[in-house]
Formats: C-alpha cells, sequence, structure tokens
C-alpha cells in the first residue's frame, strides 16, 4: 500500500513540473498536483518527523526502503533530480504547499538550481573532481586525475555492453554532470579532454574526448538543460556500436581491406539497433548513433532508401566533434594532425562534411581557447 502512495507521489511531482515547464507554478494544474503531492507525503510521514527519498545509482529509496516498482516517471524523476545536482530530499513534518512549489519550479527550470527551504532539505551529489581549490582552473595533477577517471569511468560502462545487458545509465549520467561541473572550473577545454596514450584505451579516450567536445559546442550555442545533459549521453555513446566489431579489425595495424572496412561502417548500425533496445536511454543518442557518420552532404554512411536524408542537428555537432578528435589522434595506420593543420581541414570541410554554421561557430571558440592557454 505504502509503495502505491510513494509512486503517487512520484507521479504527481513529476507531472506538476512537466506542467510548470509549460505553463507556470500559478497554473490551476500545477497547484493541484503540488497539493496532492503534500498530502502524500503528510500520510507517508504520519507519526514520524520526515520522510527521505534517496537516489542511489538507478533507484529510488524511501526511508532506506527501495521502492520495488518502477514506471516511466520514477525515471523521469531520478533524471531530473539528478540533473540538478541532488541525490536526496528530506520532506519534514509540517511541509507548505507553497514550499512545495517552490521545489517543483526549481526542478522545471533549468536555469535554477534547488534551494533549501524550513521543511525542504536536499543533499548535493558528489561529483568526483577532487579538491578543486581554484575556481579558475585545476592544477596538473588534479587535471591528470580527473582525465584518467572519467576514461576508467566510460570504460566501466562500456565493459557491459552486450545485445543482452542493460547500459548503465547512471554511469552515464554521472560522467556527464562531471564534465559540465569541470566546465565550472576550468576554461580550456584543452586541459580536460583526454591523451591518447594506447590504441587499445582508443574507443573509451576518443568517447570522453567526443563528450567534451559536444559539451563545449552545445554550450557556446545556447542549448541548456535536458537537451545539453542528453547530447553529451549521446556523444559518449556515439561509437557504441564498435563494441560489437571484433578488435580485430579495430586495432588492425595495416591497411583494412574492403570487408574490413564494410563492417566498421556498420558500427553506425550496430549502435543504433543496441541502443533501441535501452529504454531509458534518451532517444536522441540513437539518432546520433545511426547519423554521426552521414556526412552534411549526405555523401556518407550507413546508405539510406531516403534521398539525401539530413542529420539531426545534434548529429552534426557530434559529427564535428567526432572528426576533430579523431583528426587529433595518432592510430596505427596513421599519424595525428597538428591542430592549426586540424582546424584548416574543419574550414575546408565546411559545407560538405560539416555545417557551416556549426564550424564557424567551433573554430572561433577553440580559436579562442587556444589563444586563452599562450
Amino acid at each position: 500500500m505504502k509503495d502505491q502512495k510513494k509512486l503517487e507521489l512520484i507521479t504527481s511531482i513529476v507531472i506538476a513540473v512537466s506542467n510548470c515547464a509549460l505553463y507556470s507554478q500559478e497554473h490551476s494544474i500545477v497547484r493541484s498536483l503540488a497539493e496532492k503531492a503534500k498530502d502524500i507525503i503528510d500520510d507517508l510521514i504520519g507519526d514520524n518527523e520526515s520522510l527521505e527519498v534517496m537516489i542511489i545509482d538507478n533507484d529510488l529509496v524511501f526511508d532506506n526502503n527501495p521502492l520495488k516498482n518502477k514506471t516511466i516517471h520514477t525515471g523521469s524523476f531520478i533524471k531530473k533530480i539528478h540533473r540538478k545536482g541532488v541525490d536526496k530530499i528530506i520532506f519534514k513534518k509540517g511541509l507548505e504547499t507553497a514550499e512545495l512549489l517552490k521545489l517543483i519550479t526549481e526542478i522545471a527550470d533549468s536555469s535554477r538550481t534547488v534551494s533549501q527551504s524550513l521543511h525542504i532539505s536536499t543533499g548535493s551529489v558528489e561529483v568526483r573532481l577532487g579538491d578543486l581549490s581554484s575556481i579558475t582552473g585545476f592544477t596538473k595533477d588534479e587535471v591528470e586525475k580527473f582525465r584518467s577517471d572519467q576514461v576508467t569511468n566510460v570504460k566501466e560502462v562500456f565493459g557491459v555492453v552486450s545485445r543482452y545487458k542493460k547500459l548503465d545509465i547512471s554511469g552515464l549520467e554521472d560522467i556527464v554532470i562531471n564534465f559540465i561541473s569541470a566546465f565550472r572550473k576550468e576554461v580550456n577545454i584543452l586541459n580536460i579532454m583526454s591523451p591518447f596514450k594506447s590504441y587499445s584505451e582508443f574507443t573509451y579516450t576518443h568517447a570522453a574526448n567526443v563528450a567534451v567536445l559536444t559539451l563545449f559546442q552545445a554550450e557556446s550555442l545556447g542549448i541548456k538543460g535536458d537537451l545539453l545533459h542528453d547530447i553529451g549521453i549521446a556523444a559518449l555513446l556515439h561509437d557504441v556500436g564498435k563494441m560489437f566489431v571484433s578488435n580485430d579489425i579495430l586495432e588492425k595495424i595495416g591497411k583494412l581491406d574492403e570487408d574490413e572496412w564494410n563492417e566498421i561502417k556498420r558500427h553506425t548500425l550496430y549502435g543504433a539497433k543496441y541502443l533501441m533496445g535501452q529504454a531509458d536511454i534518451p532517444r536522441i543518442a540513437v539518432s546520433v548513433a545511426f547519423e554521426h557518420h552521414l556526412r552534411y552532404d549526405c555523401k556518407g554512411y550507413p546508405e539510406t532508401k531516403l534521398l539525401k536524408t539530413k542529420q539531426h542537428i545534434c548529429s552534426q555537432i557530434v559529427a564535428l566533434s567526432d572528426g576533430f578528435d579523431a583528426g587529433r589522434a595518432a592510430r596505427p595506420y596513421k599519424q595525428g594532425i597538428e591542430t592549426v593543420d586540424l582546424l584548416s581541414f574543419i574550414r575546408k570541410s565546411s559545407g560538405t562534411l560539416f555545417n557551416p554554421v556549426l564550424v564557424n561557430n567551433f573554430v572561433k571558440n577553440y580559436s579562442n581557447t587556444l589563444k586563452f592557454q599562450q
């Protein structure tokens, strides 16, 4: 019975947040749902002093008791709260509807943080960035540890990828949150991007770097809130299809033959098919996995029956990040390209490989980053 009440509470809050984002906290539906949620909280507190709701991994825990049943609303609640940098909410006896409305409004507004009130306390997610004493940047040791940790996190998430296992969405969320938090501390993204240390680690290092470059582009374009997080996750997963390609092909020293190259190209299909079966993954991740090699001029792969299938804008952003990071990396069959030459290549590929508007934005902002470093 109590589990049903907990589900009703989460459902009421999530629907209220959605309506608040569409209208405002003054809307009658939002207020009605807030009042309903308050009544449920009062009922669940009962003779106790408070109700504690925690997010542990990808589960909701009420007063140390995991919620057994999961719905689309529990998943949405976890994502919305987690992206606010919160993993615990404590509702105290005496809660007022106005306090709950304030919480709902703060969750709904991507530009606002979740604050405390008299009868609502929140706990922040511990973002593993180390002791960042300087607001303007990392120390050398801190940045090396941060980069290493994020590549390790990517490797751990990718390590369980198979057609029969569920992807760890909470692990992906943590990585994206870490990168976004790092941007708040570190002006120069070159210091956040990881160097390529070995061919066997390329897929994981590349995934982390593409996510950094994609978030860098997205923020410079004014993308924020849920879409910023979703595109970050999509960037991390753009090459997940390579987990289904033989390492003998991925790490081959010599030139690939036609059959091997065709198998490499299938990673876009493998990735999209795999992600379609993952219920909690942002849907944009499927498009990005499928389209990131399609090219702006539609002359890439995979080939489709639809003539001149255009890439989604998020796929275009990831494609630019992918092309830049792949170009700078030394591989068994090629040397890495110097940054100045790589930026020149990006400019020359404007209108063919890449969206001209995105190219101009990327080159301008990346060049400013280089100047700052100097």
